[in-house]
Formats: structure tokens, C-alpha cells, sequence
């Protein structure tokens, strides 16, 4: 269930709170230094196909925008700097930039269209006429097939839990109720649990992981948590143990999920955020319920985290080495049990060192939310708080 070529060892280098600091501060330092008022930042050579210039939250400006914000606002960064007056010229470029997700650009994309943009707008220059544009975006999501975080319903619903932490508007959580029940009566119960069925890129499958499938449903509907009726939570918090139980996939090593439903024929051969154990652990170490099933299966599943060790494909969120360490800081806060901070610390260090390896490699940072460097500032600082926040859909 482990492919070692996708792994690397850890670098045994001892915690540092002072190193860790420097890096978050390098980090920004280096975004600062690179950015473009009218190119934002360049596409970095990993992220395959992706052109300069980039908007969007997931790998573009607006996320990086977000996270040099956000580490200011929160005191990791002493940087100063004001990104205010790069908003118009950020949204008439994201703009231009719809017509590249064909069919995707008619509906409000938290990760790759103009929902995150907007959202970003709202958190540096709040204006009654972006939280308008936010409604009727997110609200027009509520009829869309597309049941996942990146580009469909859940994103929007993500984005109605941050717009009345902004607003205080009743609008926010009628449209998230009004979307929480849509995604609650499409869940199907099937012989692998109750599940969803993804209608997305042209391919109808049941995903399992936090970026478009299963989990990440459930992370939109466990945000909003409060605005669920009890028969609403109760579902859910029947639904979640037996899903993960039946599609589990355990060693004596710990467990892992696959990235697809696939009625137990092929192992899981991925263990990152997006499909895998770590993403599905950071997602259900929140969950506002507990089952003796669910405890267990959290533990296992960061036991195989562990046990597969930080990613070959470097530091960051989506699939690197920051985002798997998050199920280990996520699962501390649950438990209360040190090794996991220890755990989420030592992979913070070898982070570090993946990061200042491909910087020198390339010769110039990641500049990415989800796939580059800023991702992994927010993780270090996390590492320093012991406060996980999963950046978009925990905090904005």
C-alpha cells in the first residue's frame, strides 16, 4: 500500500521554534520580492501546464494573496505591505480567465474561478457590492451536478460559512441550508457506505478524498454545523464511521483509503491530502461527533501516514509533505497525545529543508497557496500555535 518512490525519509533535524520562524518570514520575504502588480507572481515548472500570471485561490495570485495576508494579520510575519490597490486589476484578470474552464466557468469555484477572487476581495475591502457577487455565485452552484470542494456545490457552501463570519448576514445561512439539504438528499446508500457520486471532467465516479469527493462534502457540511437540523447531524454522524469502515484499506501498518470507490479490488497507492489516509484524517479529526470506529480509524489512518513518511513531490499542502504533517497536528488537537505534535513537528523540519532544496534547484520559490510555498508557511505556523487551520476551508 506504500509506493517508496513516492516518499522520501525524514530529515532528522530537531524542532526549532527559531528556525521555523525564519522560514515562515523567508518565505513571505520571498513572495514580496517576486510579486508583479500587473503579472502577479510566475508559474513555477511543477505546476505542469499552468501559465504566469495565474488568479485563481488553489495555485494563483489570489491564494497567495491571501496567505501573505493572513500570516501578517495572525503576527507570523512582520512584513508590511498593502495588496488593496492590486484587487481591480486581480479581478478583471481573473475574469479574463474563466473562458479557460470551458462549461466550469458558469458556476462560482471556490479553488480555481472567481469565487475565491472575490472572497479575497471581501477579506481586504469589504463592499456590499462584492458580497452580492459572492451570493449570486455561490447561489448559482445550488442546482450544479458538480457534488465536490474544487469546483462545485461544497466550495460554495465553504464560502457562505466565511461570508457571514465577514457579513453577519442572514443571507449566508439560508443559501447554505438551502444547499446542505440538496447535498444530504443525494447521499446514497450503497454497499460501500452512503456515498456521493461525482459528476465532474466529463467521468461519473464515487471519490473518497477532501478535494473532490466524499470528505470534502463533509467538511462543507460539518462547517456549517451549526446551521444543520438534529435529523441532518444525525445522518452524518451515523454516515461518516460507516463509510470510512467499509472502504478502509488496513496493514499492520495502519489504514489508508482509495482515491476512488473501487468495492475493494485495488489498494490505495496514494497517501496524500487529496486521496488517502492524511487528508481523510485532517477532514474527520474535526468531526463535531465521536464512535469508538471513528477514534480507531483516525489513529490508523495516521499511523500509515507516519509510517509512509513525507512526500517525494516536496513541501506543500495538496500533496506534499505540509499537508500530510496537517492530519498529524489535526489528530494532536483531538487526542491530546504528544506524539502527534511531535509527529507534525518533524515533518515540519523536513518540509524545511524540501523547500530550500527545490528553491535552490529552481532557483526561485513555488509561489502557491495549495502547491507552493505560502502552504507551507501557514503549516509551519500551525506547528508554532499547535492551532490547526487548514487554510480555505477552515480559515480565510
Amino acid at each position: 500500500m506504500i509506493e517508496h518512490r513516492r516518499h522520501v525519509p525524514l530529515s532528522r533535524i530537531d524542532w526549532s521554534e527559531s528556525e521555523v520562524a525564519a522560514a515562515i518570514e523567508d518565505i513571505v520575504a520571498d513572495a514580496l520580492a517576486h510579486f508583479d502588480a500587473q503579472r502577479f507572481w510566475p508559474a513555477h515548472p511543477l505546476d505542469e501546464n499552468l501559465r504566469d500570471g495565474h488568479t485563481g485561490l488553489y495555485m494563483g495570485a489570489t491564494g497567495v494573496m491571501w496567505g501573505i495576508d493572513y500570516l501578517r494579520s495572525v503576527g507570523a510575519s512582520r512584513m508590511r505591505f498593502d495588496l488593496r490597490p492590486v484587487l481591480p486589476r486581480l479581478m478583471q484578470a481573473n475574469r479574463a480567465e474563466l473562458p479557460n474552464y470551458g462549461n466550469y466557468a458558469a458556476h462560482g469555484s471556490l479553488l480555481f474561478g472567481d469565487l475565491g477572487t472575490a472572497l479575497l476581495a471581501m477579506r481586504l475591502a469589504p463592499s456590499a457590492e462584492i458580497a452580492d457577487r459572492v451570493h449570486a455565485r455561490a447561489n448559482a452552484n445550488t442546482a450544479l451536478p458538480v457534488r465536490e470542494l474544487m469546483w462545485g456545490l461544497p466550495g460554495s457552501m465553504i464560502a457562505c460559512v466565511h461570508m457571514a463570519a465577514m457579513t453577519g448576514e442572514a443571507r449566508w445561512r439560508e443559501l447554505f441550508s438551502t444547499q446542505a439539504a440538496r447535498l444530504l438528499a443525494e447521499l446514497v446508500e450503497t454497499d460501500d457506505g452512503p456515498l456521493w457520486t461525482q459528476d465532474l471532467y466529463g467521468r461519473r465516479q464515487r471519490y473518497l478524498g477532501p478535494v473532490h469527493g466524499y470528505a470534502g462534502n463533509m467538511i462543507a457540511l460539518m462547517r456549517g454545523w451549526a446551521w444543520l437540523a438534529e435529523d441532518q447531524r444525525a445522518r452524518i454522524a451515523a454516515a461518516v464511521p460507516a463509510t470510512l469502515a467499509r472502504n478502509a484499506w488496513r496493514s499492520e501498518l495502519g489504514a489508508s483509503w482509495p482515491a476512488v470507490v473501487a468495492g475493494g479490488k485495488r489498494p490505495p497507492w496514494l497517501c496524500q491530502h487529496c486521496h488517502g489516509a492524511p487528508g481523510m484524517v485532517t477532514t474527520f479529526a474535526d468531526a463535531p461527533f465521536t464512535s469508538p470506529e471513528l477514534e480507531e480509524l483516525l489513529r490508523e489512518g495516521a499511523r500509515f501516514t507516519w509510517a509512509a513518511g513525507p512526500l517525494s513531490k516536496g513541501s506543500n499542502l495538496c500533496h506534499g509533505t505540509g499537508g500530510n504533517g496537517h492530519a498529524f497536528l489535526k489528530l494532536y488537537r483531538r487526542s491530546n497525545e504528544a506524539v502527534w505534535l511531535e509527529r507534525a513537528r518533524a515533518f515540519a523540519m523536513t518540509a524545511i529543508a524540501q523547500y530550500r532544496e527545490a528553491r535552490e534547484r529552481y532557483g526561485r520559490g513555488r509561489y502557491s497557496l495549495w502547491t507552493g510555498d505560502i502552504g507551507l508557511a501557514l503549516y509551519l505556523w500551525d506547528c508554532l500555535t499547535m492551532e490547526p487551520k487548514f487554510p480555505t476551508v477552515d480559515v480565510f
